[in-house]
């Protein structure tokens, strides 16, 4: 018989292609996971957003010394814990602090907004900015952004669109609840009427609401709102940069149907410059379904009066949640459905023109046996979207993700790709993309000692998780020419996000080649041309490698000289 044996040169090539793989804090081990933080007590109540970097901050209320902190943590694309492992405090003042709520200071740190009853009368609401590295910015515990003797709480923040926030909250007087509205600047000084302005003049009990930017500086707030004396109504706001309430004191009208309408969720039409609202909904007086209405810039509703149908199955659909871009052209909805007897995800399109595009009444997201709690949904980088879950496994609660794709195909398993199956509860997720098509999560988790700590996942586009630097999972579209080439050739990238990436040339054995690279190192979105030469150099006509390396992933070019 005849033996067969592997060329050296190639075992060494095979050794340079794969022996690179660098892993960071992202536990691919859905039962293990990555903590974020694991304190003493509880930390719960979490909110996260993106980082632009392919990482995410993560805020949480923190009972680790008696009363409860609000806290703060970075984790880079690759799972590590950028800051203190403990987190940065956001507030440590000895009151009660609660109610997170984090937007981006667009320059690549957060603002973060949060109740805090330090008076010692009532609650009331502060925010804090904290940069890049976690140095905090603002005054040490945070800039009074509502400090009345009655409450305020409940605060929603969205950018201004100059590095500050427009705060949205709750406040009671006598009883009754309202919702006002105030602006804090980049450097943390109140820009609006002392206290705050109400969105709303009309005499009337308002909860709930919701906010989006308008994308011009100001913002679009929707609530449910009992003026009628009957029930929850939806109304909506837009307020400018400068404090004026553009669709006038008394707000517009969304829905005034029979029955309640409440817990509104709002999203943008990029198409109108407006938003799109959805919310759950018993006009038919038996059940609880969900409608949907677009309204323009000017506050034109676009639809039906009284809102479109997004699902009237039978049984009760509640805790929705809405996702728009330019690329869905409409919007994608997701809720808890009990139409089969027990809490099931389902999600469904809505077209610009207020039409059902999948399945009627939603296209199941997933079915498993016992309860699927807590949908949460974010955009997929394309035209569909990621959505993840609380699931129970009937002993405890664990969590699940699936992608939809933008023709109502789910992608990943059936009934969804497991993001966390430790021990205990997993509850209360959130998710935020990664820039990529993939998703991070993070949740409150009993895993060790039957408190709260909070820990987090990352999945990519195809569903898998993240296990360090990824071959084919590129951010970037690569060629070169000519190839084979005789002393130099072209290496373009489109790069499509902000990342670093760095160019390297490499022989078969793994060692760095002295050939020209005229930009060895891009960190910005966008097509870059790289010249590469062996022109005045001594290398030999061969095989040789281009690397090229980004954030999470490597990609490897076979050139030949000769």
């Amino acid at each position: 018989m005849k033996k067969t044996t592997t060329p050296l040169y190639f075992l060494l090539i095979v050794m340079v292609l794969t022996t690179h793989f660098s892993f960071g804090q992202w536990n691919p081990n859905t039962a293990i996971n990555t903590p974020v933080i694991r304190a003493n007590s509880n930390q719960i109540d979490l909110r996260m957003i993106k980082d632009g970097k392919g990482g995410t901050f993560i805020a949480w209320k923190d009972y680790r010394v008696g009363l409860p902190d609000i806290y703060i943590q970075r984790l880079d694309s690759m799972g590590n814990r950028m800051w203190d492992t403990s987190g940065v405090p956001i507030c440590t003042n000895p009151a009660d602090q609660s109610t997170p709520a984090i937007i981006s200071d667009g320059s690549g740190g957060a603002i973060v907004g949060f109740s805090d009853w330090r008076s010692g009368i009532e609650r009331d609401v502060y925010a804090q900015r904290v940069d890049s590295t976690g140095a905090i910015q603002w005054t040490l515990d945070g800039v009074g952004v509502a400090t009345k003797p009655v409450r305020e709480h409940n605060e929603k923040l969205v950018s201004d669109g100059a590095g500050g926030a427009i705060v949205i909250f709750e406040q009671q007087v006598g009883g009754q609840w309202d919702i006002w509205a105030q602006r804090i600047s980049h450097t943390g000084v109140i820009l609006w009427t002392a206290g705050g302005i109400p969105v709303c003049t009309v005499n009337a009990n308002r909860q709930n609401p919701k906010v989006q930017s308008d994308g011009k500086g100001g913002v679009y707030v929707t609530w449910q709102d009992f003026r009628n004396l009957t029930d929850y109504n939806i109304y909506a706001q837009r307020i400018s940069g400068s404090g004026a309430l553009l669709w006038g004191n008394n707000a517009i009208e969304i829905c005034n149907a029979p029955g309640a309408q409440t817990d509104a969720k709002i999203d943008p039409d990029s198409t109108s410059g407006g938003v799109f609202i959805a919310w759950i909904d018993k006009r038919n007086g038996i059940d609880y379904d969900i409608y949907a209405q677009r309204v323009d810039s000017t506050g034109t509703s676009l639809w039906t009066n009284d809102g479109v149908p997004v699902c009237t199955a039978t049984g009760n659909q509640s805790a929705s949640d809405i996702m728009a871009n330019p690329r869905v052209n409409g919007f994608i909805a997701t809720w808890k459905d009990d139409r089969a007897g027990n809490y099931d995800i389902y999600a469904q399109k809505i077209d610009m023109n207020g039409n059902q595009v999948w399945a009627a009444n939603g296209v199941p997201i997933c079915t498993s046996a016992y309860d699927q709690l807590n949908p949460n949904i974010l955009d997929d980088h394309a035209d569909g979207a990621i959505i993840v879950w609380q699931d129970s496994s009937f002993v405890d609660w664990n969590v699940k993700s699936q992608r939809i794709s933008g023709n109502g195909m789910v992608q990943w398993t059936a009934n969804g790709e497991n993001v966390c199956t430790a021990t205990g509860h997993q509850t209360s997720p959130k998710d935020c993309v990664d820039g990529k098509g993939g998703a991070i999560y993070a949740w409150q988790d009993t895993r060790i000692t039957g408190l709260s700590d909070i820990y987090a996942h990352h999945l990519y586009s195809d569903g898998t998780p993240n296990m360090g630097i990824k071959e084919n999972y590129v951010n970037a579209e690569i060629t070169t020419f000519p190839n084979p080439f005789s002393d130099n050739f072209t290496l373009t990238i489109n790069l499509l996000a902000d990342e670093k990436v760095t160019v390297t040339a490499l022989d078969v054995l793994g060692q760095q080649v002295p050939m020209f690279i005229s930009n060895p190192l891009i960190q910005q979105k966008g097509k870059h041309t790289i010249y590469i030469s062996t022109d005045n150099t001594d290398v030999p006509n061969g095989i040789y490698f281009v690397k090229i390396t980004g954030t999470g992933w490597l990609k490897t070019m076979k050139v030949l000289k000769g």
